[in-house]
């Protein structure tokens, strides 16, 4: 398949090889379909996709988001100063 995107192509095909990625990607082209029909830009989706990306980097961060979340969830959202 010839896409004219060296970076999507390069995706696809590890994808091909890995049917766990080629859920993976599935369900990154759904998202973002989804996102798009919601009215969401594409900066708005590439920053949702680039703070999980980083997160799976370093998992450390993910503890940090969901501690983050409990606060809110208790009430005790950040307050500035």
């Amino acid at each position: 398949m010839q896409l004219n995107n060296t970076n999507l192509e390069s995706f696809l095909q590890k994808a091909e090889q890995d049917p766990k990625l080629m859920e993976v990607l599935k369900g990154i082209v759904y998202y973002c379909q989804s996102a798009s029909e919601l009215g969401i830009s594409l900066d708005e989706v590439a920053a949702a996709g680039t703070v999980g990306w980083t997160i799976g980097q370093d998992p450390r961060l993910m503890e940090m988001l969901q501690h983050m979340i409990n606060l809110g969830n208790l009430g005790l959202d950040p307050v500035e100063h």
